[in-house]
């Protein structure tokens, strides 16, 4: 069975709600509330949380029990009067897919509806340089991640993306930061290969959102997420949903300027932006030069030296690489001081290759914030690392797909003619 859903009620350029589509409304309401309910539920209690009526509720529920995505688990004691049977979502029966195409590699996991990766691969990638071989990896990643689970019922396939997304063009990617990628709508490209909807966002949103279901801002209504890598990109999450702003492309952080005079020029042709000097490129370059000017360290010099060789010197007490991370915590404090002066959020999140430095980065980091924000943006703010580690955009993305069908039910369909491409 197909459920029909419906966008949010109070859109003001919605149709006339009718009856179909208020029952529609109504299902993804309770779906939410059933899914939310980890020791499972009731139809009095379905009830009595969302204010629909005894009868609604009913009907609503067989229509999900009918189209398997819920279940009557059991009768629980009841106080009086006639036991309730315990309903539960199907965990058990659904698979999300999440794909992250990073700036240099490509990871796939396949989660259950609860976040918990069943299936992860990954690997390194000339993504900005190689679309037709990329697309053929993904496509490779994601038949081997069905067939880990063949008995689930994939409901989707999230794509974090590694560019800014501009929702008045939501199907391609930024021609200034992936030109080989220009007339490529990779999203119908998947859906079209895998039969099922495909939802793309940008990849620090998806950060942020894997946060806000099952990380470090699980208990706030404001956080903001940094993903510091190859690039500097920022997520924020308000009231549990992500804030992409007018077009789409809130969040890049990256170009905010953190250096004036001599700051290097950025690949958006500005200069002193805070990616330009903190990136994964800035930050090498600034170590291959040290090397050549003879600084003490353990370090090579060459285009072998990867961030992740000079986070691993740092914390092995490389001085030269330590004092590499530290100004690169300067730089991203100075951005997180504006960032806590202009939206206050609780907690900042930081993620990423260069999170791996720990305290090495937080210190100087919360140092330089002390500096420049007011008392009052950080006296309640936390500043803090991510813990859902190198798989956590990708599991982001499959978090999208989630979010989508459980305010839209119809995309749970098995039903491949009801299929449609969908995106933020």
């Amino acid at each position: 069975m197909l459920i029909e859903s419906i966008p949010n009620l109070n859109d003001r350029n919605r149709a006339p709600a009718d009856a179909h589509r208020v029952r529609a409304y109504n299902a993804g309401i309770l779906l939410n509330s059933i899914w939310n309910a980890s020791g499972g539920t009731s139809r009095a209690d379905l009830s009595r949380q969302t204010g629909l009526s005894r009868s609604t509720v009913s009907a609503i529920v067989s229509d999900l029990i009918n189209a398997e995505l819920i279940a009557e688990t059991h009768t629980a004691k009841a106080r009086s009067g006639r036991p309730p049977i315990v309903l539960a979502f199907r965990d058990e029966a659904f698979g999300l897919i999440g794909v992250e195409m990073g700036a240099s590699h490509i990871t796939v996991v396949l989660c259950n509806a609860r976040g918990t990766v069943l299936f992860h691969k990954q690997q390194d990638w000339d993504i900005q340089g190689d679309p037709a071989g990329t697309i053929k990896l993904m496509n490779l990643f994601i038949s081997e991640a069905r067939q880990a689970e063949p008995l689930r019922r994939i409901i989707g396939i999230g794509l974090a993306a590694p560019c800014p997304l501009d929702s008045t063009d939501p199907k391609g990617l930024s021609r200034h930061i992936l030109p080989a990628w220009t007339g490529i709508d990779v999203q119908k490209v998947l859906a079209d290969e895998h039969q099922v909807q495909v939802f793309v966002d940008n990849d620090a949103n998806l950060g942020a959102l894997a946060e806000a279901w099952w990380g470090a801002a699980r208990d706030t209504t404001c956080a903001t997420y940094i993903k510091v890598a190859t690039g500097v990109g920022a997520g924020h999450v308000i009231n549990g949903r992500l804030f992409r702003g007018s077009t789409g492309i809130a969040g890049e952080i990256g170009h905010t300027t953190v250096a004036f005079e001599g700051g290097n020029k950025c690949r958006c042709s500005l200069y002193g932006c805070l990616e330009a000097e903190i990136g994964s490129g800035a930050i090498i370059q600034r170590a291959n030069q040290g090397i050549l000017d003879g600084k003490s360290t353990v370090l090579q010099r060459g285009p072998g030296l990867t961030l992740t060789a000079l986070v691993d010197a740092a914390i092995s007490g490389d001085h030269f690489a330590e004092n590499i991370i530290a100004q690169a915590g300067q730089y991203l404090g100075v951005a997180i001081a504006n960032l806590l002066n202009l939206m206050n959020p609780s907690r900042v999140i930081i993620g990423g290759s260069l999170a791996e430095a720990g305290d090495l980065l937080l210190d100087p980091l919360k140092r330089a914030i002390k500096g420049r924000a007011l008392w009052s943006s950080i006296e309640r703010a936390d500043v803090v690392l991510s813990e859902l580690g190198d798989k956590q955009v990708a599991v982001g993305a499959a978090t999208l797909v989630l979010e989508n069908a459980l305010a839209l039910p119809s995309h749970f369909s098995s039903d491949q003619h009801a299929m449609r491409a969908a995106s933020m």
